[in-house]
């Protein structure tokens, strides 16, 4: 009896798969705090302002000149997560304004505790941010 609970005990830990860090609450919730809230609110939800100041100012800057004249949110969407790693999470998301959509790709870091966002880029151009196999599925 105790030599099949090892095995059954080893056959579980070995099926077991090592996941990535999961960025996808954390990205999601930024984009609800963008249709609620702005800018600042999706800012404030994905980077630590004292520690990354100069980087969250540049972002807003730009999130703001992309976004000043596309109108009110209506919609956001999170898709595709792809892992790159056990500590890394690329994501895509969407914001759906009145007048066109803004595509959303960024990379999640978690380790020892400490997580976060390491990088965000965004354009009104699909091609620019989805990965081609997401691209081409649609076509």
């Amino acid at each position: 009896m105790n030599l099949v609970l090892r095995v059954l005990l080893v056959s579980l830990v070995l099926a077991v798969p090592a996941f990535a860090v999961d960025g996808v609450p954390t990205f999601r919730a930024g984009l609800q705090a963008f249709q609620a809230n702005g800018t600042d609110a999706l800012l404030n939800a994905w980077y630590d302002g004292d520690e990354e100041r100069e980087k969250v100012a540049e972002l807003k800057r730009r999130l703001q000149a992309m976004t000043r004249d596309l109108g009110p949110v209506i919609d956001t969407e999170v898709f595709a997560p792809r892992n790159l790693g056990r500590h890394v999470q690329r994501l895509y998301g969407v914001i759906y304004f009145r007048k066109r959509p803004l595509w959303l790709r960024a990379e999640y870091y978690s380790i020892q505790g400490r997580a976060g966002f390491i990088s965000l880029e965004f354009s009104p151009l699909a091609d620019d941010i989805l990965p081609l196999e997401i691209g081409t599925a649609s076509r």
